[in-house]
């Protein structure tokens, strides 16, 4: 503990009874100053200064002793250490009520972004906003139902900043286009019209009634909207594939099976019994005319008795 002595001496006449002529009384001060913790202390304790007010009177007696008379009174005051060191302190209290304001109305002006996917555009709009959010609104075509939500961004439960925009992606319907026609055109030429369209084609051959190699239908039909890229089926032509039913009575099952084959045609052999030789075509169904190519011929062929 340090002390600082401020030492005064004052003379006063002596007292009526005394011998000695004359009493000497000295005032002293003394400062006492604590060392500080290291966090500031508590008030009355250490970083205070103690101020003493000290004053001694000296008197002889007539019997020749000296008497000493002295009264000490002692105040305390802060010292400036432990001053810097609230100052210190309240500084540090400033700075995390700031801290903690900062974080606060930080953390209270964030939003949630709300999930908009699948809803009508005046749904996602309503719940964007109801969130304290802005909307972006981008229309572009896609399967979705037109006019729905198919996309966003930001994604649903991310956590931004309120007043951010959220960009939503509107479907305005399938990005179609109408097929060309193709029917009454030349295989060749029909591929090309398509495929210039953007569409993709698949070539299925029929029997028909037209030419060889022309188109007699197509799926989708003409004028159809259909997405681009999307497959077109058209159906050619090759020829009506009717051919003349020869007559094959009387001839050996043999003969007339090979005969109808020769014609593009298939036997539909039954045996019956008859009075011809067994083995001998007796009977057949369409008899003459004109059949569909691939199509059964019913032969009755003999089994005899």
């Amino acid at each position: 503990m340090a002390r600082d002595d401020d030492e005064t001496e004052i003379r006063r006449e002596p007292e009526e009874g005394w011998v000695t002529p004359e009493e000497t009384t000295i005032e002293r001060v003394e400062v006492e100053r604590g060392t500080p913790p290291p966090v500031g202390p508590p008030p009355g304790v250490a970083g205070e200064e103690a101020i003493v007010h000290e004053s001694q009177t000296v008197r002889q007696r007539e019997d020749g002793a000296i008497e000493t008379d002295t009264v000490r009174h002692e105040a305390r005051r802060r010292s400036p250490a432990n001053s810097i060191g609230i100052a210190l302190l309240v500084l540090l209290l400033l700075l995390a009520a700031a801290g903690a304001a900062y974080w606060y109305f930080s953390e209270s002006s964030q939003a949630t972004v709300p999930a908009v996917e699948g809803r009508t555009l005046d749904q996602a709009v309503e719940e964007i906003e109801e969130a304290d959010l802005d909307s972006d609104i981008v229309t572009e075509a896609n399967d979705a139902p037109e006019g729905t939500v198919f996309r966003q961004s930001p994604t649903a439960g991310t956590e931004v900043d309120e007043g951010s925009t959220v960009t939503i992606d509107v479907s305005g319907g399938p990005d179609t286009t109408p097929v060309p026609n193709a029917v009454g055109l030349g295989e060749a030429e029909a591929r090309d019209r398509l495929v210039e369209a953007g569409f993709e084609v698949e070539t299925e051959e029929v029997f028909a009634e037209r030419e060889p190699g022309t188109v007699v239908s197509q799926d989708p039909s003409a004028g159809a909207q259909a997405s681009e890229g999307e497959t077109v089926t058209i159906k050619v032509s090759k020829g009506s594939g009717r051919v003349d039913v020869p007559n094959v009575v009387g001839l050996s099952r043999a003969e007339a099976e090979a005969e109808l084959s020769s014609a593009q045609l298939e036997a539909n052999v039954v045996e019956v019994p008859s009075d011809q030789p067994a083995g001998t075509v007796v009977a057949q169904n369409p008899v003459g005319g004109q059949a569909q190519q691939g199509t059964a011929v019913r032969l009755n062929v003999s089994r005899g008795r």
